[in-house]
């Protein structure tokens, strides 16, 4: 993944590891089942973003986890690209599909537009052939993802459901496909790139990225981060101020039966502040207690913005 590094920001994320693990152990954080990826975005003298100019530093950015939800931003601009393509037909029920899957990350949405995208469909065991020929097309995310050549989005999966238990059938064969795992899988750097690219307006096209923005955004109210499902409370956003503006899509499991997909708490959010900061973070965690601990993210998300707050309160310009 390509973004500039700087002795600022080295300096501010070595510090932000240390004390994030130092501050939350307790809480279930170590330093070897947790990433971070922070992008910086920077701007011109007249207050112009540059996109996919990125500043940034990764904690072990490239290691992929079980993304949980934040795997759906991955699926929504799959689903954009396909009617941007033609390959895919609008329609209402799309579209509410879409919007539930980001803003209240319901997994019946995830997977209508899963079978939509794949012209797949999740039930009883096939005949090998039948089998392999489904295979094959249920990872068709992967074919668009692949074919965009951004080299952080190698090696990352997005072909699998997601389900609230276990999966049966021809799900539970997918995903120990010929003896491999096949789970779904992200990198804090692939989550960051999408976010970010998204909001630079660089992702499918700009007008596709503008509907995928305003579906990621989070409303900073009271009454929305109590809302079930808004998925502020216990993630990155709980504790920035009220003032700045905040697109993202969180991820979460607990004990879902299968050990490889479960106790993850995960989120990847935008940030901008009226003074001129921009800046995209992902966080991964995994682990039982981390999982269950509703402070950590909001934590992270707090120690972040304060730390850039200070460092660079009007964002990072690109004059030299």
């Amino acid at each position: 993944m390509h973004f500039d590094r700087t002795p600022t920001l080295d300096a501010l994320g070595e510090t932000l590891v240390r004390d994030a693990v130092q501050r939350f152990s307790g809480a279930g954080l170590a330093a070897d089942r947790f990433a971070l990826t922070l992008l910086v975005h920077p701007h011109d003298a007249a207050g112009r973003v540059a996109p996919l100019a990125w500043r940034g530093y990764a904690w072990r950015g490239d290691v992929p986890f079980y993304p949980c939800s934040v795997v759906k931003v991955f699926i929504m601009a799959a689903i954009e690209a396909a009617l941007a393509e033609g390959t895919l037909r609008d329609s209402p029920e799309i579209e509410r599909a879409i919007r539930d899957m980001i803003r209240w990350s319901s997994n019946t949405a995830t997977n209508y537009l899963i079978d939509h995208y794949t012209r797949t469909t999740g039930d009883i065991e096939l005949a090998p052939d039948v089998m392999a020929q489904w295979a094959a097309d249920r990872d068709g995310i992967n074919v668009w993802l692949m074919s965009l050549g951004l080299p952080e989005f190698t090696g990352i999966n997005v072909a699998q459901k997601l389900m609230d238990d276990d999966r049966y059938g021809r799900e539970a064969e997918f995903v120990k496909w010929r003896g491999e795992n096949h789970h779904n899988r992200l990198t804090p750097n692939a989550a960051a790139s999408m976010l970010a690219r998204i909001l630079d307006g660089a992702m499918v096209n700009p007008a596709a990225a503008a509907r995928m923005a305003e579906r990621l955004l989070r409303p900073r109210d009271a009454a929305f981060a109590a809302t079930p499902g808004a998925q502020v409370r216990g993630y990155l956003a709980e504790r920035l101020p009220e003032n700045v503006t905040v697109w993202s899509k969180a991820g979460w499991t607990g004990w879902t039966r299968d050990p490889l997909a479960s106790y993850r708490r995960h989120d990847a959010l935008h940030v901008t502040t009226p003074e001129g900061l921009r800046y995209t973070l992902a966080v991964f965690t995994e682990g039982e207690a981390v999982s269950a601990n509703e402070t950590v993210l909001p934590g992270i998300g707090e120690m972040v913005f304060q730390a850039l707050s200070q460092a660079c309160p009007k964002g990072l310009s690109t004059e030299p």
